[in-house]
């Protein structure tokens, strides 16, 4: 992996987790811990994050915030706009009227929601931050409830899962943090979601897993599922070859 891409995957992970160590970084890159360090100086340099003992944290004005977990989310929700946007519109044309759809949580999904609200369907969504951005949605909206967990602005736990499993879905669309198109294998980063995630892909007619490009060829800390679980997997279509197949089931927009 070139030194550009090792440093968009140490700001996502960045603005995901608010702080990552060295060895956590080195492992997932396959790369030494001294060229681990080496980005995080350069990305220091730049201003785009901070060093601290054994890792790295986002670089805060903590006079423009409230809390760190909400500047992860906006910071999060500006990485790669216009390829989520490109996304986001595909698969909102395989929605039709009057659906039952699941859309789960992450900035990934901010644009599929912006488009759906205005659909004469059903939406559901376990997703505090899909619900602070909708304006006057003509969809009906149901908000699972639970625990509710700032840093992720979402409602998880026994209680959502519980109340996730009543539903039956037309068409539900997925995030993740990586697909490994070697193992064929979807990747998470947190349990919890992992578990809502699943629970909507056993209770839905067709799934769509919804990704940018710089999620190929990536792995993460939970297994999802195979790629061949969904319906379809949609991603922009990348700057340049991977040099790796992609799944049959890939749709490039």
């Amino acid at each position: 992996m070139i030194a550009s891409e090792r440093k968009r995957y140490i700001i996502e992970q960045l603005t995901e987790k608010g702080i990552i160590n060295i060895k956590d970084i080195a492992k997932e890159l396959e790369i030494s811990e001294i060229t681990a360090r080496r980005d995080f100086e350069k990305l220091e340099i730049e201003g785009k994050l901070k060093r601290v003992p054994g890792g790295a944290t986002l670089e805060e004005d903590q006079s423009e915030v409230n809390d760190g977990a909400e500047l992860t989310m906006k910071e999060k929700r500006m990485l790669y706009k216009k390829e989520k946007e490109l996304v986001a519109k595909y698969a909102a044309e395989l929605v039709k009227d009057e659906d039952s759809v699941f859309i789960d949580a992450g900035t990934s999904m901010l644009p599929l929601m912006r488009i759906l609200e205005q659909r004469k369907i059903k939406i559901v969504t376990y997703s505090q931050l899909l619900i602070q951005s909708i304006r006057s949605p003509a969809a009906d909206i149901f908000i699972i409830g639970g625990q509710y967990r700032p840093y992720y602005c979402m409602n998880v736990g026994p209680v959502a899962q519980d109340v996730l499993k009543q539903f039956y879905f037309d068409k539900a669309f997925i995030g993740c943090s990586g697909v490994d198109l070697k193992q064929q294998m979807v990747f998470t980063t947190e349990m919890e979601s992992l578990l809502m995630k699943r629970i909507a892909l056993e209770n839905t007619a067709e799934s769509y897993l919804l990704i940018d490009y710089s999620k190929l060829g990536r792995r993460s800390f939970l297994k999802m599922t195979e790629v061949t679980e969904f319906t379809k997997i949609i991603c922009n279509k990348p700057d340049s070859d991977i040099g790796e197949e992609y799944p049959e089931n890939i749709v490039l927009v």
